[in-house]
């Protein structure tokens, strides 16, 4: 039964409409459902505890039999392996320790593995900012431009000493035109005058990294040309003679530029022994010039020093004072 409660000072007409009428038959019958199956659910529960508690009366009836009756049995079973048991246990302490081993190992290069992963990762970030943050550069200034007076001497300078060397290839090429066809090859003087007159304090630029990074880049990049390429890979050789002759020069303490250009010409082509001797008389006359020329001005030095004089000098003058 469900008794609903109104309010005495409500209106009759509301409280009697068929509209609240059906709202409080469909709320009595929702309850009275709830109740209902409530009941139903307490019974359940009942039944399906008896249900349990029989099950579970079974259950240990049986282990108890099963106890009472099998221990015989397995004291049987235990006694005709005692010796089995003993013959067999050295190889399975064995198998055990084999297998122990072997899991100690997985686990310890996996846990290395894992070690080295992250390190490797670690490392690779921090090369990669590193890397980033040096593209962004640095805080070095421009350089300062030459005064007219410098740019004057420059010019003069490359003047005179390209006018000598192009008369020379001329005359050698009208001398060897019916012969061997010989030439002075200037592309790589050209750079090296760059450095005498806009680099003089450079120490690319001295005398003594132009005469042995010439000689050498020259006798690598001849050797190399004489490497049997097919014609489809001759162009490796231009790519071969700079990367052994620019990083042996780093190594040699004789780094020059234009011995690298160098080494990409004279690898090109199969060039004869003379076109290197005739280079490097190029590379002498223009040394020659560049230490009378750039020692005219007041502002210039060149070189900045003969370091084979200066020992010369040096083993003269102790000579002189042990005497």
């Amino acid at each position: 039964m469900v008794i609903y409660f109104a309010n005495p000072h409500g209106d009759p007409n509301r409280l009697n409409c068929d509209v609240n009428w059906q709202m409080i038959h469909h709320s009595s019958q929702l309850i009275g459902a709830a109740a209902a199956f409530r009941l139903s659910q307490k019974e359940s529960n009942t039944f399906l505890k008896e249900i349990t508690d029989q099950n579970w009366h079974k259950v240990k009836t049986k282990i108890l039999t099963v106890m009472r009756f099998g221990g015989g049995l397995r004291e049987k079973k235990r006694n005709d392996g005692a010796q089995a048991t003993l013959r067999d246990g050295k190889q399975n302490r064995r198998r055990r320790s084999s297998l122990a081993r072997l899991h100690e190992k997985s686990v310890q290069l996996r846990s290395d593995f894992k070690v080295t992963a992250l390190q490797a990762k670690d490392d690779l970030q921090t090369k990669a900012h590193r890397w980033a943050t040096k593209m962004h550069g640095g805080n070095a200034g421009i350089p300062p431009s030459f005064t007219w007076t410098q740019t004057l001497w420059s010019f003069v300078g490359v003047l005179a000493t390209h006018s000598i060397l192009s008369r020379l290839n001329y005359f050698i090429m009208t001398e060897t035109a019916d012969t061997s066809q010989l030439s002075l090859i200037l592309a790589p003087l050209g750079a090296l005058t760059t450095l005498q007159y806009n680099l003089s304090p450079a120490p690319a630029s001295q005398p003594r990294n132009a005469i042995f990074a010439q000689v050498f880049a020259v006798t690598v990049a001849n050797l190399i040309s004489y490497i049997p390429f097919t014609a489809e890979n001759a162009w490796f050789r231009t790519a071969l003679a700079p990367a052994i002759v620019i990083p042996a020069m780093a190594k040699l303490g004789i780094t020059h530029p234009p011995a690298g250009a160098a080494a990409i010409v004279f690898s090109s082509i199969k060039n004869q022994w003379a076109h290197m001797a005739i280079f490097l008389c190029g590379v002498s006359i223009t040394i020659i010039n560049a230490v009378l020329i750039n020692n005219m001005s007041d502002k210039r030095q060149y070189p900045t020093s003969w370091p084979y004089l200066s020992r010369a000098k040096a083993k003269m003058f102790v000579k002189k004072n042990d005497r």
